[in-house]
């Protein structure tokens, strides 16, 4: 009896030490980060932004906690009022942005400097893009041995008919527009003159907006700018002498030397500080339409990235329209559109919210197709200037797999009723018949979302139609289109929506998102695996060469292994016969 009480003495202990363990983890997972010191802000500027992360378990696990796009330019807004917050650097580590995020970061740095804090851009290395956004800042400090490139625009088309060729299939297609050449990808070996001429003009809008980004960071003429560009490499030395940066010194000595009394604070950390909402600051709401637009959830998959389920984007759009406290919805779009259908219900959910209060769109890198369709109807449409925008158009196709099922020496038989039972089969391509009635629904479906385009821009059917026909714009064209009302990022559609419900530009606002809670068990277990990973990295690079770690981080950043899988899938799930209203072409920027 007595080992029985030792041994119930000891397992309470256990039990006991265990939960009160347990209680302090979570409590000091529930009262959020430390106090900010200030001092120097510090950006690790370096990958992909996203707009949206994956807030399950496993997401959090594989993606951890990067800024999103809008945490980071709210959290420069702050900074920039924030007394403890002294100055900011920019350790430029690879990104990859697309056009319309780049100007929206160039923005926000610009914004922080307003203040008259300084901010300073530091490189290892640099492309094109992470040199775009440090010529923003007041003074480019390069490492001794660091090395920039800037290179450049350049649009890479890939057209797969011969690749499908040899594995037996062939795509079939039809299409709505002059300009929508999206199934030219699978349908051609080289681009239409269409096709050619729309992706030359946002080549050139985006080549001339590059030149203007250098010259105006760097207070040069658009002459000298271009032909940095033209020579395109430079090391450290040449980058100072042809103006380009302007002093060499390594990262600790940027600190030691700019900010010697200052604490450095993080951009991650910081924004995990999270200023209480005032109980009378009126409600807007960010409803975030991501990715390709598809029926159903909204999901993270593995190869095809963020997937903008209707279900749930209309789910969070009622959610806002039974919210008599919110008074304004901000719609945040960067999907190249999708699934027609989807694409429909979501933009009737819209028109109830409008019925009740303002809908701002606010359009990230890509807004095109159904990813128009969703926005025509905004009372008020910003893009920013790279957004590419438009393509007003729709098209319908399937793959004929016919050739590949004989190579590999499968024999298929038919057992049919009705003429056509086989529509949406692989086994050859559309009839006749097929193709004039898939035609004649695509033309119908097409002058429905002109109607509706027209509509919700105040123009008529033909004045949409002259710049519709399937056609991708840039923000800057689509401004002189009269398919977006100004240019501008999200907190300039933030400003506007402040304006719609009365509010002044300084007024206070409560932002009201949407999006999964962890529990706080994976909270807890979250930050533990996330301390060891971070504790091994460090053991694992403590003996590297800081200088070749320096040089190759950044390059290796900018490998993206995924992304033409994923587009391939996206595609692949849509090629059944069904409307699609998206992109007409995929455009990797180099």
């Amino acid at each position: 009896m007595k080992k029985f009480w030792i041994v119930f003495g000891i397992l309470v202990l256990l039990v006991g030490g265990g939960m009160f363990t347990m209680w302090r983890l979570v409590s000091s997972l529930e009262s959020g980060p430390g106090p900010v010191e200030g001092g120097v802000l510090v950006w690790q500027a370096g990958g992909s932004v996203a707009e949206e992360r994956d807030d399950s378990f496993v997401g959090r696990l594989r993606g951890g906690n990067e800024p999103l796009m809008r945490e980071i330019v709210l959290a420069m807004r702050r900074a920039r009022d924030d007394d403890r917050i002294h100055g900011m650097v920019l350790d430029m580590q690879g990104l990859e942005i697309d056009w319309a995020k780049l100007e929206e970061l160039q923005e926000a740095v610009r914004d922080f400097r307003s203040s008259g804090k300084p901010v300073y851009a530091y490189l290892d290395a640099g492309m094109t893009r992470d040199y775009a956004l440090a010529a923003q800042a007041d003074r480019v400090v390069m490492s001794p041995e660091a090395s920039v490139m800037v290179l450049g625009v350049v649009a890479e088309l890939d057209f797969m008919k011969d690749t499908l060729g040899k594995l037996g299939m062939k795509a079939d297609f039809i299409h709505v527009g002059k300009y929508k050449s999206a199934p030219e990808r699978m349908t051609r070996d080289g681009a239409s003159d269409a096709n050619r001429e729309m992706v030359d003009s946002i080549v050139d809008d985006r080549y001339a907006a590059l030149v203007d980004m250098l010259a105006m960071g760097r207070g040069v003429d658009t002459p000298v700018a271009a032909g940095w560009i033209d020579q395109g490499m430079f090391d450290a030395r040449d980058a100072v002498s042809q103006g380009l940066a302007d002093t060499l010194m390594y990262w600790d000595d940027l600190l030691d030397t700019e900010f010697p009394d200052d604490p450095v604070t993080y951009l991650e950390d910081y924004v995990l500080e999270h200023p209480r909402a005032r109980k009378e600051s009126p409600r807007v709401a960010l409803v975030q339409i991501t990715g390709v637009i598809m029926p159903g959830e909204s999901k993270f998959d593995n190869l095809q990235g963020k997937i903008a389920g209707s279900e749930t984007v209309i789910d969070q759009l009622q959610q806002v329209a039974d919210d008599d406290a919110i008074k304004a919805l901000v719609l945040r779009v960067d999907s190249p559109g999708g699934s027609a259908l989807a694409s429909d219900l979501i933009w009737q959910q819209i028109e109830h919210v409008k019925e009740r209060i303002p809908v701002i769109v606010s359009m990230s890198g890509l807004a095109a197709s159904g990813g128009y369709y969703v926005s025509c109807g905004g009372d008020s449409i910003f893009a920013d200037p790279g957004t590419l925008t438009g393509s007003i158009g729709v098209y319908a196709g399937k793959l004929d797999r016919s050739g590949m099922y004989g190579k590999i020496g499968v024999n298929r038989e038919f057992i049919t009723r009705g003429r056509n039972a086989l529509v949406f089969s692989d086994e050859g391509g559309f009839t006749p018949a097929q193709r004039e009635l898939f035609t004649r629904q695509l033309q119908s479906f097409y002058h429905r979302f002109v109607d509706k385009v027209a509509t919700g821009r105040g123009r008529s059917w033909d004045e949409i139609h002259a710049v519709a026909q399937g056609r991708v714009w840039t923000g800057n064209q689509g401004l002189e289109h009269g398919l977006v009302d100004r240019l501008g990022g999200l907190m300039d559609a933030l400003d506007c929506a402040r304006t719609m419900i009365g509010l002044g530009p300084d007024d206070h606002i409560a932002l009201v998102t949407y999006g999964k809670e962890l529990t706080w068990m994976e909270r807890m277990l979250l930050d533990s695996l996330h301390g060891q990973a971070r504790a091994a990295a460090a053991a694992v690079l403590a003996p590297s060469v800081s200088g070749v770690s320096a040089v190759l981080t950044p390059w290796l950043r900018t490998l993206d292994l995924g992304a033409p899988a994923g587009e391939a899938l996206t595609e692949a799930a849509l090629l059944d016969g069904r409307p699609v209203a998206k992109m007409p072409m995929v455009i990797r920027w180099r």
